[in-house]
């Protein structure tokens, strides 16, 4: 009998523990997925400056983008109702910029400058003078591209040109 309570005593401690640790993963897991992933933002705006700077179309465009699972649904709207509207507005031009970078011309790579929030300021690696704002949210655990320049990026936080 003896042995017996003293093996209940030891399973006790032993699931205790396990609970606990249990607990500390998941606290843990939590406080990771609150906090911002910047680093998704970072790559997807180096990874749209690679697309941009090789061969693409129009039709390419909206391909890459739609094949993108780290932006937001929302980001996708946006931006074709951006450029649909300005196309148009004025069918020859356009929108005169690309509303991703909020420029006509933009650095080779970005690397990470501030954060606030869910918005950051990434700025050119070998541009420091040229900066930008992009916004994550957080879908389905996973912290996706919501805004990036004039996409979903209000005025007041948006870079100056």
């Amino acid at each position: 009998m003896r042995n017996l309570a003293i093996l209940f005593v030891v399973l006790t401690m032993f699931s205790c523990q396990t609970t606990g640790s249990k607990n500390e993963s998941s606290e843990a897991a939590k406080t990771q997925q609150s906090e911002p992933n910047f680093e998704a933002a970072l790559k997807f705006i180096n990874d749209y400056l690679d697309f941009i700077n090789g061969p693409k179309s129009e039709l390419a465009y909206f391909e890459w983008l739609d094949q993108r699972n780290d932006v937001t649904l929302g980001f996708k709207n946006e931006l074709k109702r951006i450029i649909d509207e300005a196309e148009r507005a004025d069918p020859e031009y356009g929108l005169g910029f690309d509303p991703i970078l909020d420029a006509q011309d933009s650095p080779d790579e970005f690397v990470l400058d501030t954060t606030d929030s869910e918005y950051l300021t990434v700025k050119g690696k070998d541009w420091p003078d040229f900066k930008l704002t992009l916004k994550v949210k957080l879908v389905n655990e996973k912290w996706l591209v919501e805004g990036s320049g004039i996409i979903n990026i209000p005025e007041n936080k948006r870079i100056e040109r």
